[in-house]
């Protein structure tokens, strides 16, 4: 079947994230035809958005991100500015070549606090393998950012979840 509308396009998104038993919120969204919150990896406490803008016919954006622990920031501001931005180099070096694309949200002394990923694609390339695709190369992307850090700065301490609760502890998605 062609998709050609966002009606069409939510519709099957939504059967292929039920299909696969995500856990889908519909966020209230002006700006959107629809705005959809999932957990990625599946029964996850990490969440990525599917979005299909107003202002863009056709088009589905796969978004996430990270927040950067306090104690990475720290250490982040006191880095020599030189130094850190040969940091953020290699990063940008490592993901160049990636499918997906990124964004770091820098401060005013140019000190990351969060890091948004994204994969875009049109009606015309919608398909279940497309759409799981783009979640995994985002997922991928956020455990690469998430490793670099740590490697970096060291595993922040991270507040202890309750008992009932699973998931992965040291990162605060957008």
């Amino acid at each position: 079947m062609e998709i050609t509308t966002p009606e069409q396009a939510r519709n099957e998104i939504k059967k292929w994230l039920t299909e696969n038993q995500h856990q889908i919120n519909e966020i209230k969204d002006e700006n959107a035809n629809f705005h959809f919150e999932i957990d990625y990896p599946l029964a996850s406490q990490k969440r990525q958005r599917i979005i299909q803008p107003k202002e863009y016919p056709g088009l589905i954006v796969l978004l996430n991100g990270v927040s950067l622990a306090p104690e990475h920031l720290e250490k982040l501001k006191k880095m020599k500015e030189e130094k850190r931005e040969g940091f953020y180099s290699e990063i940008r070096k490592d993901l160049i070549f990636a499918e997906n694309s990124y964004d770091m949200n820098l401060d005013e002394e140019g000190v990351a606090k969060q890091i948004q990923f994204s994969f875009e694609f049109y009606f015309d390339a919608l398909t279940k393998t497309n759409l799981f695709k783009g979640l995994l190369l985002n997922h991928r992307t956020l455990l690469y950012i998430v490793t670099k850090f740590n490697d970096k700065f060291g595993v922040p301490v991270m507040p202890t979840m309750p008992p009932k609760e699973h998931g992965i502890a040291g990162t605060t998605l957008q």
